[in-house]
């Protein structure tokens, strides 16, 4: 039995294949994923988990060098996005794309998503996949 850090065999393996510059997408439960992405969805009701029940454990796990927002998170869910900001590494560099082009990064071009349960609009995060070197 693995002894600590993320348990969910599907996570693992999405974080295992990423690599530099890969898009891995944390989704609240109602952003559009499109049937050929790699999808794992760990939602069990409205709210639960929530985006950072996934987003801190995923962070230990992978070096990332930027992360990418949906701008309407700036006027739609502030809050959310000052909990967003306070949760990532010093120093990363965070993107604002309008919430279209988040969909078209999601769809064609991440290598995995995972959706949660979480129900705050515009709450979803792309991690883009740093290197450790």
């Amino acid at each position: 039995m693995k002894k600590n850090g993320i348990l969910n065999k599907e996570i693992c393996n999405a974080i295992g294949s990423i690599g530099h510059t890969d898009l891995l997408v944390i989704s609240d439960s109602g952003l559009p994923i499109a049937s050929d992405r790699y999808r794992i969805d760990v939602s069990i009701v409205g709210g639960k988990p929530g985006i950072f029940d996934v987003l801190e454990p995923v962070l230990e796990e992978l070096e990332i060098e930027k992360v990418i927002l949906a701008q309407e998170i700036k006027t739609i869910s502030p809050e959310a996005l000052e909990q967003t900001l306070k949760k990532l590494p010093e120093g990363i560099e965070v993107e604002y794309v309008p919430h279209v082009r988040f969909k078209e990064l999601t769809n064609d071009h991440s290598k995995a998503v995972i959706r949660t349960g979480e129900q705050i609009p515009y709450s979803s995060v792309i991690l883009v996949a740093g290197v450790t070197y």
